[in-house]
């Protein structure tokens, strides 16, 4: 009962999260000639100019947020793998979860690079948690999440 509350806990923090940072588009004080617009967009913050241009102050500060709390989430996992059948299959489900969650934090920064890297990462988890979920019995590959982590420290050692 109490892992059942904690999926569900952090599947309505996940929605929180998101909603929060939706907008309506209207962002009237970032215009095309400005150059924080322009560090918006993905040609500017793509890993090849990324290098040549550097990351921007809050993305390299997401970027060293980001790997900790990689490693903190892959820590939980790790201790809630532990655990063993049935209990920590939903343990290892409900950690994936959080960390998705907590992922989500670090998308929105002024690089989009940084931005869409984060969010592959929380994709990533979710998908996990959601294979551990349906079938406990047999563990996921967790190859795309370390495809996507990977793809932060690209991105984070490009600025």
């Amino acid at each position: 009962m109490r892992t059942i509350r904690l999926v569900l806990g952090g599947t309505a923090l996940l929605a929180a999260m998101l909603v929060a940072g939706c907008d309506d588009g209207n962002d009237t004080a970032n215009t095309a000639g400005t150059p924080a617009a322009a560090a918006a967009t993905p040609q500017a913050t793509s890993t090849a100019t990324a290098g040549a241009t550097g990351l921007p102050a809050d993305a390299k500060e997401t970027c060293t947020k980001l790997d900790a709390d990689i490693k903190a989430a892959l820590g939980r996992v790790a201790k809630a793998t532990k655990i063993g059948p049935p209990a920590g299959h939903s343990a290892v489900s409900a950690q994936y979860s959080a960390g998705a969650a907590g992922m989500y934090v670090h998308t929105f920064t002024s690089s989009d690079a940084v931005n869409n890297a984060a969010k592959q990462v929380a994709t990533a988890m979710t998908q996990l948690a959601d294979a551990w979920a349906k079938n406990p019995k047999q563990k996921p590959s967790t190859a795309e999440l370390d495809a996507a982590v990977t793809q932060v420290h690209t991105v984070c050692r490009a600025g």
